[in-house]
């Protein structure tokens, strides 16, 4: 069995209180820091002479983060079934205790008819015996990252200069994007400076959560000016991948600035500007001719010049399409699926991201085919 296999059942608790089953599956329960850790619930109703409700949640805390990426109810009368799936994020290394909010609620088959009795203006709340659960937490033993590590998962970062010299005061551009597996929140990458001058604002970030972790976009847009040559410096991100245990290094190089001095007599008028006609205004008068051309021109001249021909603007839906069929292999659908950062096409991602990541068959047509644009 393969190894990943064997790290997704490694856990499994399953007991049952009378009336209602609970079952809980973790993908690993040595993860490390920052790692992404799969969390599947299943609650099934034992005792099917009773109406029940369920309501459960992780507990928030500061040691963990977790994002809810899956719910399946089966919401058949007296025999009620969810399946939950949570991606959880440890934030500190050593133990790390799970905990869960439960809550089953009571109620009878002429409690449920009374509440649905009335129409939509006089709606009737349902009575019901609420009941907390008490389940027991679960443990994560979390391994340590290196020291220094800035990043944990996959990731690349990808920069664009516009220009290395520039006059005074003109700005350059730099544009930068990270991209890929891991949950990352944005943070600054550049600092303000004696020797130049920082214009930004916050960075857009785009996150998809599956159940092979979370996909993350960060995108920075920086305008820097100067007076004189200045050197911007080099930036590094100690990055770590849990799934191969190994570090690397994400770099933008360092760049050297060269400002051209501005003269200043080329900011002064070389020729004086001839004093105005105070006896007649020529202004006024050039302005009232050539209303009255444009006017005789435009009456004169055939309409038919005036026609223009029919433009066509693509929408946002299909423009989409197109770049979607223009894909020529699995990972740029994958990336460009992601950057919408939509639910509608989850399917499509996990199956991409299996082939991608995993190394499973599916051809690419066959994928396409599970995609709708609505």
């Amino acid at each position: 069995m393969p190894k990943f296999k064997i790290l997704f059942l490694l856990l499994q608790m399953l007991h049952a209180q009378d009336d209602v089953a609970y079952s809980f599956h973790l993908s690993t329960t040595t993860p490390y820091q920052e790692e992404a850790v799969l969390l599947d619930v299943n609650i099934s109703q034992l005792d099917h002479s009773k109406v029940m409700l369920f309501n459960f949640t992780l507990k928030n805390s500061k040691d963990y983060s977790f994002h809810q990426i899956g719910l399946e109810e089966r919401e058949k009368y007296h025999d009620l079934h969810h399946e939950y799936s949570y991606l959880i994020y440890p934030k500190k290394s050593d133990k790390v205790k799970l905990e869960f909010e439960m809550v089953k609620s009571l109620t009878d088959d002429d409690k449920v008819t009374y509440s649905i009795s009335g129409d939509r203006d006089s709606v009737k709340r349902l009575e019901k015996e609420d009941i907390e659960v008490k389940l027991k937490p679960m443990l994560l033993d979390v391994k340590a990252l290196p020291k220094g590590v800035d990043l944990v998962g996959d990731f690349k970062l990808i920069h664009t200069l516009d220009k290395q010299e520039t006059e005074a005061f003109n700005p350059i551009n730099l544009k930068v994007e990270l991209k890929g597996r891991g949950d990352v929140e944005p943070f600054e990458l550049l600092k303000e400076s004696k020797v130049y001058r920082l214009f930004h604002q916050a960075p857009n970030t785009k996150k998809f959560y599956t159940k092979d972790g979370v996909s993350t976009d960060i995108k920075w847009e920086y305008a820097i000016s100067a007076k004189d040559n200045f050197m911007l410096s080099a930036i590094e991100l100690k990055a770590f991948n849990p799934k191969n245990k190994k570090l690397y290094t994400l770099k933008i190089p360092e760049y050297k600035i060269e400002i051209d001095e501005v003269k200043e007599e080329s900011l002064l008028d070389i020729e004086d500007v001839p004093e105005t006609s105070k006896s007649i205004d020529w202004v006024w008068w050039r302005w009232l001719f050539s209303y009255v051309f444009v006017f005789i021109a435009g009456f004169l001249m055939p309409r038919d010049l005036f026609k223009q021909k029919k433009i066509t603007i693509k929408s946002d839906k299909e423009i989409l399409s197109e770049k979607i069929k223009s894909a020529k292999s699995h990972k740029e659908l994958l990336e460009i699926l992601l950057a919408e950062n939509s639910s509608n096409y989850s399917k499509a991602i996990e199956a991409l991201e299996l082939v991608v990541y995993r190394g499973h068959k599916n051809s690419l047509s066959k994928i396409l085919n599970m995609i709708y644009i609505g």
